[in-house]
């Protein structure tokens, strides 16, 4: 399993930009401008618009992502035979994903990432996922 912390930030130019000074380099070109995905030497970092439903209202938060090598559906399961109560999972641009609380409420993210569709763009895998 692969962790992402994401950023969430007001401005992803901005924020890309200062990244790039620090050494991360993007992984995957987003041209949507609300999100981002920055790779170095030891991990990566996701920056996500604050602004957009569904995110978080601080500009300043931090989530975790945890990218999972195993079927999506495996782990919600796992978690649930535990106590712990997902969302449904959502079919999304880069793959399939559902959230958790962890034991102090902090949602977490846990993605089944189509690695088939990492390199495209943004609006190539907007296309690819409207498609049946």
């Amino acid at each position: 399993m692969r962790i992402t912390p994401i950023r969430f930030v007001r401005d992803i130019e901005a924020s890309r930009a200062f990244y790039a000074v620090l050494g991360l380099a993007e992984r995957t070109e987003a041209t949507s401008g609300t999100w981002a995905d920055l790779g170095a030497a030891g991990g990566s970092l996701g920056l996500h618009i604050a602004q957009h439903p569904g995110t978080h209202d601080d500009p300043g938060a931090v989530a975790l992502q945890f990218t999972s090598g195993e079927r999506l559906d495996a782990v919600a399961e796992r978690l649930a035979a535990a106590g712990y109560e997902t969302s449904p999972i959502v079919d999304e641009t880069f793959g399939r994903f559902f959230t958790v609380q962890d034991p102090d409420g902090y949602r977490i993210q846990v993605n089944e990432a189509d690695e088939d569709l990492q390199g495209l763009s943004y609006e190539i895998r907007e296309s690819a996922a409207l498609k049946p």
